[in-house]
């Protein structure tokens, strides 16, 4: 489909394509390729299944829930893709929680999500490539820096933050209604 619409606005358009390849900022391009091969590498190998039983197999729900955010945390951190890391980590919380209600895998699914999007800044994640491919190239090295810092300082952070919110729900299900919200 991104094929087509490229090929229909290229026809209407009809940009300089000597310019257009000229401009492209080709090491956001080769990285962002080179981490797609690698992640399918990953999926063709049974990596990420043989992760996914792994996780699955942790007998303490929280201790997997808190794994399977920080995997989150560390996929996303280097995938191109959020919907990428999406589809491979939601049927992996579903794998850790199979018995669980819908409010706990909800709030499973808002640690989670939450991680990733914090994350998807990194300069190795399509969203930090973009940010880095707009970036005065004598700052490009400043800016690499500062948003890697943010993104592996997010996945450390994050991921037991947020496990504090599901221990939290798990916790206010069995408090009183009388003494909730205190």
């Amino acid at each position: 489909m991104a094929l087509l619409i490229g090929l229909a606005l290229q026809m209407v358009l009809r940009p300089d394509s000597r310019r257009v390849v000229s401009e492209l900022h080709w090491p956001v391009v080769l990285l962002t390729s080179g981490i797609m091969v690698y992640v399918g590498v990953l999926e063709r190998t049974g990596t990420l299944k043989a992760i996914a039983e792994h996780l699955g197999g942790i007998d303490n729900t929280l201790l997997a829930v808190l794994a399977v955010s920080y995997l989150a945390a560390v996929f996303a951190t280097v995938e191109s893709s959020t919907v990428a890391v999406l589809g491979v980590v939601v049927p992996l919380a579903a794998a850790v929680l199979p018995h669980a209600d819908s409010a706990r895998f909800t709030v499973l699914l808002i640690a989670v999500c939450a991680t990733i999007g914090a994350v998807a800044i990194s300069p190795l994640h399509l969203g930090g490539g973009l940010i880095l491919a707009n970036t005065e190239e004598a700052d490009a090295p400043r800016v690499f820096r500062r948003l890697m810092a943010w993104s592996v300082g997010a996945a450390l952070v994050l991921p037991p933050r947020l496990f504090s919110l599901y221990r939290w729900r798990r916790g206010s299900d069995a408090t009183p209604a009388s003494h909730r919200g205190t």
